[in-house]
């Protein structure tokens, strides 16, 4: 059973199944934990412009059916990135491609076009959370005007469009702005794909201490909790825009797999899933190909959108 993913006409992957921004970090993480011949693409962690630490240990904390987690986007910059950790991304057997967030429009253009010039990745995802909301550093404050938000969405977009030929992933923010006028935002910027959905903000309190389990207090939920809401994403940015998507947030097995593509993602990205089964991709791959060959399937772009038919 073929299955080859056209995501657009300059991004065609072995595989729907990815494996998410930072789940296996960037790439030797996967030595002896899973087959990355058989990933779609690997997404490295979010880099920024200059080089971070991350947040103050503990950085996780359990959830019902789900990871809080606020690790401040620890990576080693720019510049270091592009001097130590390219050459090792060359050696992968799977495709690569790279996670970048800017401050500026400035940064997004320099971010994008020295990855550009690396000629390592396939494609670029475009982390448009805002920085300070990434870091947890606002937490408290009330958002920027929806306007003003999808402004700066389009700006970061367009930069980033203006430094690259490459294929853009615009990873749209899971709070703040309505989904659907992101995505066409993004479109508008020159995005080639959407992907959603991000970790929704979320607390956990310690009883025994009577403080938040985070040094930061807001982290980020990924896991089962947010699946319906991941597939809400897909869904309205389905009807919102005509680019295609890459679905995300839940995804533990092949039938949540499957379910993201029927509702309008051209391919998925697992994360959370992996850190307790370091092999489920293959799996889940395993499953989407034993799917389209019993219904008789010719391949993944076949569910595309199905349930919206």
């Amino acid at each position: 059973m073929e299955m080859t993913t056209t995501v657009t006409e300059r991004l065609i992957l072995r595989s729907p199944v990815l494996a998410a921004a930072g789940t296996f970090g960037y790439g030797t993480e996967v030595d002896d934990l899973a087959e990355c011949g058989q990933f779609g693409a690997l997404i490295t962690p979010t880099l920024t412009f200059g080089q971070r630490s991350g947040n103050p240990m503990p950085r996780t904390a359990e959830a019902t059916a789900g990871l809080l987690h606020s690790l401040g986007l620890p990576n080693p910059g720019l510049e270091v990135f592009a001097r130590e950790y390219v050459p090792k991304l060359r050696s992968l057997s799977c495709p690569v491609v790279v996670s970048l967030c800017g401050e500026t429009t400035e940064e997004w253009e320099r971010l994008a076009g020295v990855l550009d010039a690396t000629g390592v990745p396939v494609a670029l995802e475009l982390n448009l959370t805002p920085l300070s909301l990434l870091l947890a550093e606002r937490a408290y404050e009330a958002p920027l005007p929806e306007a003003e938000q999808l402004k700066h969405l389009e700006a970061a977009v367009r930069a980033a469009r203006s430094a690259t030929k490459l294929p853009l992933l615009a990873k749209l923010p899971a709070m703040g702005v309505e989904v659907g006028a992101a995505g066409q935002a993004a479109q508008r910027g020159g995005a080639d794909v959407i992907s959603v959905s991000q970790a929704f903000p979320g607390v956990a309190v310690r009883l025994s201490g009577r403080k938040f389990r985070l040094p930061g207090v807001v982290g980020g939920l990924s896991g089962p909790a947010i699946k319906p809401l991941a597939l809400y994403q897909v869904w309205r940015v389905a009807q919102s825009t005509d680019l295609p998507i890459v679905g995300s947030g839940g995804i533990m097995t092949t039938d949540d797999a499957l379910e993201f593509l029927m509702a309008g993602a051209s391919a998925v990205a697992v994360g959370v899933a992996s850190t307790i089964h370091p092999a489920v991709i293959s799996r889940i791959t395993s499953g989407v190909k034993e799917y389209l060959a019993a219904n008789g399937l010719s391949g993944p772009g076949a569910l595309v959108g199905a349930a919206n038919r």
